[in-house]
């Protein structure tokens, strides 16, 4: 799961990058590509926000330490006060920074997720309540002759619902067309037919079910949210522009008016899995605009092919580091050093002077036997030496201990070695 969330983290601030500028670049890109090319480049970001994983080089160009492994929890009981003393930069971290970041950011994914099923489920309790099929044999007839005009072979149905004011499209399996209860004209009705057949060919609410999955994952950013609303104005675009393909300007004027009626109701029950008609009032300056423009423009596969590599190519330029956690030493190390302590320490009288060592002295002259044993340097420098000595053997060579010992360290020997003998025992 550590590595799972540096991945994540990964993805989400490289596809941002990529992101913020495409959209940059939209106003400069929607006088040379179609909508539908600039939509589905969308598709693409869409993707690379859901697949986290990415091929990555020896070395980038941007390489980044992040702090989930210093973070990470340390177990309490490897933590030695002895050892904390002596050697300042080995510390235990008690609290599970970790575990808590992995809990919260799976808490978000389903408190997001509940919240917008909650709503999807509310539509669909209010449309089951209120629709009706719809008997209109002019309707029924100009849906079956569109459906043949545009290829379209899955079966959809034809409902009049009350609770919604706009045409839209809902069902991913069984999809269905709900139609306003206010009489519609007969070129209206082609139009919003055509409209809502069109976002059926093109799987629509597949795409906003990749969307909804995007923005679920990284429901920490804030982006995400600017990414959907740009998504759904590209996707009436692109639609508005399927429909009024090859016709005069008298058509485009009347598929307009038929928008700016709809608008007038706005639509009152939307979700994340269906499509409308009409959408608000903000992007209707962008969707008149792009109905009345009749220049030629490309479909846009150079821009997907950029998008696409910029994409597999965040890799190689940005790559999130595990930076290595601090990590306690072994128990059986400090245990040992704290043996060894032990063990010289009652080697000794209580008076701290040396017993008599049962190898032979290569002193010539000998001692006499009442005289004290003299030493050159006081007993207790000699103890925080070799505490320090037997210290640096238990802990390895890559931890380097103070020059000099503080007086805290002598202290918190001498208060441990009463229960260090009671364990020997």
């Amino acid at each position: 799961m550590h590595s799972f969330l540096i991945t994540l983290l990964e993805c989400s601030v490289s596809m941002t990058v990529i992101g913020i500028i495409y959209m940059a670049v939209t106003p400069l890109l929607q006088n040379r590509f179609t909508a539908k090319g600039r939509y589905y480049a969308w598709l693409v970001i869409v993707i690379g926000f859901i697949v986290p994983f990415r091929f990555h080089l020896p070395v980038s160009i941007i390489s980044v330490d992040t702090l989930f492994s210093t973070l990470g929890s340390t177990d309490p009981s490897n933590f030695n006060p002895l050892t904390a003393a002596a050697f300042p930069g080995i510390t235990a971290t008690a609290f599970p920074w970790l575990s808590v970041a992995v809990g919260v950011w799976i808490t978000g994914v389903v408190l997001f997720t509940a919240w917008h099923m909650f709503r999807h489920r509310r539509l669909l309790r209010l449309i089951k309540r209120w629709n009706e099929n719809s008997n209109d044999r002019q309707a029924l007839r100009l849906l079956q002759q569109l459906k043949a005009e545009l290829n379209v072979t899955r079966h959809v149905d034809l409902q009049i619902c009350p609770a919604v004011s706009s045409p839209m499209l809902v069902g991913l399996v069984h999809p269905v067309i709900l139609l306003p209860s206010n009489r519609l004209s007969i070129q209206a009705l082609r139009f919003i037919l055509k409209h809502e057949l069109i976002h059926l060919k093109r799987k629509d609410l597949g795409y906003k079910l990749l969307v909804f999955t995007a923005a679920a994952l990284h429901w920490f950013n804030p982006f995400v949210y600017r990414m959907a609303r740009e998504i759904a104005i590209q996707c009436e675009l692109s639609c508005d522009e399927a429909v009024v393909m090859h016709s005069d300007m008298n058509n485009r004027q009347q598929y307009v008016e038929a928008i700016i009626n709809v608008v007038r109701n706005q639509s009152i029950g939307r979700s994340a899995f269906s499509t409308s008609f009409s959408d608000n009032k903000l992007s209707l300056k962008k969707r008149v605009y792009s109905i009345m423009d009749t220049r030629g423009k490309k479909w846009g596969f150079s821009l997907l092919i950029v998008i696409s590599l910029a994409a597999v190519g965040t890799g190689v330029v940005l790559q999130l580091n595990s930076a290595q956690p601090e990590t306690a030493l072994p128990v059986s190390s400090i245990q040992a050093a704290a043996n060894e302590i032990v063990s010289n320490q009652e080697g000794k009288d209580p008076e701290g002077s040396a017993l008599p060592s049962p190898v032979a002295s290569p002193v010539t002259s000998p001692v006499p036997s009442s005289s004290p044993i003299k030493e050159d340097r006081p007993v207790n420098e000699l103890k925080k030496e070799e505490t320090g000595a037997v210290l640096r053997e238990g802990v390895g060579e890559d931890v380097k201990p103070n020059s000099k010992p503080s007086s805290f360290i002598e202290s918190t020997t001498q208060s441990m070695l009463p229960e260090l003998r009671e364990s020997k025992k």
